[in-house]
């Protein structure tokens, strides 16, 4: 215990200018009072004047906006997690959504020179045995790593992927700082407590933490590509693992037009309609038929190429859907389709934390309110989008959280359907949908599963026959020798009857107490009026002794009813 409490203090020590720092910023852009920062200031010696004259106009500016100029002057690691937050709807308000998503983790290059001499370290020899070609400058610079072109050997032309050097290490004490500052709020601001900040960062933790691994990103690319192995309408760069490790990932190098640029694609032959159905169509194939899927297909990571193909990079954030997970998201695409009100309710709760609502008859009432004011419309008017993200905030008032995958489907979703409607303002964007979801549904009622299902469920009951008597055998001996234990639960206390008999323990002896202290009144009463000797004047000395320690009994057990919740 003491060994890690001086390991903590060390460690806050290693981490204070970087807390001063942090504490700095978020109180130039006018988060003191909102994160109770004030004793921290103190602490950390941070004077009142870290406003200057001429920043103070940004006092001016809407709380969302100064919270992302805020997440982008801290760094990479809260830009990451900034970006990150707006996927997750049940925590930011529409306000705070539009301008974190605007956040942009593009930061100022690290030196060609630098890039290079990683590249050589963890290829493991010389640059110009590896490439023929590699770029000084780089042709992208992200907050993790940057992209330089390069070419193999062979002239192949390929994209190189560095990681920014010591960029883990700052991670690493970014997030260790988030951490304690997630655990300061949950105890100090209660108004931020409910969103339960801990077990948000450490989500996030866990996200960061695969990015900075860049043989996640190449295990993810190639997975991909092998789920649409021979469809046409999409892209994915080929990895080259030989010149692959944790931080350099080399891929294939694309080259294509942005594919929000709607003149630019017309002039090139593409039709902006075609378009917009095939990226609608390939997100809905990733999340029904195959439940794994991009989880960040904004127009950065998108390009249509010369073919029409649409072309995806940065598989560094992904989302995966199981499929049971799969099909509870079918039926609630196909009961907003249908305005099926019952249906939408039950595939929300099959997707939640908590799989059941404490009150479904106020629940199915919400679940009708929220169809009128959002789903009676054509279905061509309808924005998916916007409509799931009030979905959350419908959840929000039952008192439900929704698993954490469905947040990044929402996003994947979300950006996707932005893109198309900029390619085809008429996309119909659930229409689209619907034969993916209800392909999903009737999949579950085919021949071929249904045999599967028996199959699987004879095979199970096959094991349980051959087990079953000799673990039966086994349970009565030991409950004939007195050798079997059953655990009890129960509604009082989840640990057992250890807290239940306690509690009896506690009221027996407080009965105790009171009936002896009752008795030694009454018996010091006699003494009293009896006046038996020894006396002091006229007083039984017995008698006046009882009355004292009865009456010091009966205050004592009145101060412990007291302490512990009674009176």
């Amino acid at each position: 215990m003491i060994l890690n409490q001086i390991k903590s203090a060390v460690e806050f020590a290693s981490h204070l200018p970087r807390y001063r720092e942090i504490v700095g910023i978020l109180m130039k852009y006018g988060f003191a009072d909102v994160l109770r920062l004030v004793a921290l200031q103190r602490f950390l010696g941070i004077e009142d004047a870290t406003i200057t004259p001429h920043e103070t106009g940004i006092l001016s500016e809407p709380l969302p906006v100064r919270m992302r100029l805020a997440l982008e002057e801290l760094g990479p690691t809260f830009v990451k997690f900034g970006q990150i937050v707006s996927s997750r709807r049940d925590l930011v308000t529409d306000e705070y959504y539009v301008e974190l998503c605007k956040l942009q983790a593009n930061v100022p290059p690290f030196p060609g020179k630098q890039a290079k001499k990683i590249v050589a370290e963890e290829l493991g020899f010389p640059l110009n045995v590896a490439f023929k070609e590699f770029s000084d400058e780089p042709v992208g610079s992200a907050s993790i790593g940057q992209v330089h072109s390069a070419r193999l050997p062979n002239g192949t032309k390929v994209a190189v992927k560095v990681q920014r050097p010591d960029i883990e290490k700052v991670i690493e004490l970014d997030l260790a700082i988030l951490q304690d500052l997630a655990r300061f709020v949950e105890k100090h601001v209660p108004e931020l407590s409910g969103v339960n900040p801990v077990s948000v960062i450490e989500e996030f933790s866990t996200t960061l933490i695969k990015e900075l691994d860049f043989t996640n990103e190449a295990v993810n690319a190639e997975r991909f590509a092998k789920q649409f192995e021979g469809n046409v309408w999409i892209k994915v760069p080929g990895i080259f693992r030989d010149y692959t490790t944790s931080k350099v990932l080399t891929m294939e190098f694309l080259t294509g037009r942005s594919v929000v640029d709607v003149e630019g694609l017309k002039q090139a032959g593409i039709d902006p309609i075609e378009l917009s159905e095939h990226i609608t169509n390939l997100i809905y194939e990733q999340i029904f038929d195959h439940g794994f899927f991009h989880a960040d297909p904004h127009p950065g990571n998108m390009m249509v190429l010369d073919d029409g193909a649409t072309g995806l990079i940065d598989y560094g954030m992904m989302g995966s859907f199981s499929p049971a997970f799969r099909s509870s998201v079918a039926h609630l695409i196909a009961g907003l389709a249908e305005k099926n009100h019952q249906l939408v309710m039950r595939s929300i709760l099959e997707m939640s934390e908590e799989t059941y609502s404490l009150n479904p008859t106020a629940m199915l009432t919400d679940v009708e309110a929220f169809s009128e004011a959002h789903l009676n419309r054509p279905l061509r008017d309808i924005n998916l989008g916007v409509v799931l993200n009030k979905l959350l905030e419908l959840l929000r008032s039952n008192n439900l959280r929704m698993k954490g995958p469905f947040y990044l489907g929402i996003k994947a979703l979300t950006q996707v359907e932005a893109i198309g409607r900029t390619l085809n303002p008429d996309l119909n964007f659930i229409v689209l949908g619907e034969p993916y979801a209800t392909k999903l549904i009737q999949g579950k009622y085919s021949p071929t599963r249904v045999f599967g299902l028996l199959k699987s469920l004879a095979n199970e009951s096959m094991d349980f026959l051959e087990e079953f008597p000799h673990d039966f055998r086994n349970l009565y001996q030991r409950i004939k020798h007195g050798k079997a234990s059953i655990p009890l639960e129960h509604k009082i206390d989840p640990q057992g009857f250890e807290p239940l008999r306690k509690t009896l323990d506690m009221i027996a002896n407080r009965l105790t107490n009171a009936i002896l202290a009752a008795s030694v009144l009454i018996c010091s009463s006699i003494l009293m009026l009896a006046k038996l000797p020894p006396k002091i004047g006229e007083v039984p000395i017995f008698g006046l002794v009882g009355l004292i320690w009865g009456g010091y009994m009966c205050l004592r057990l009145v101060l412990s009813i007291w302490k512990h919740g009674g009176l």
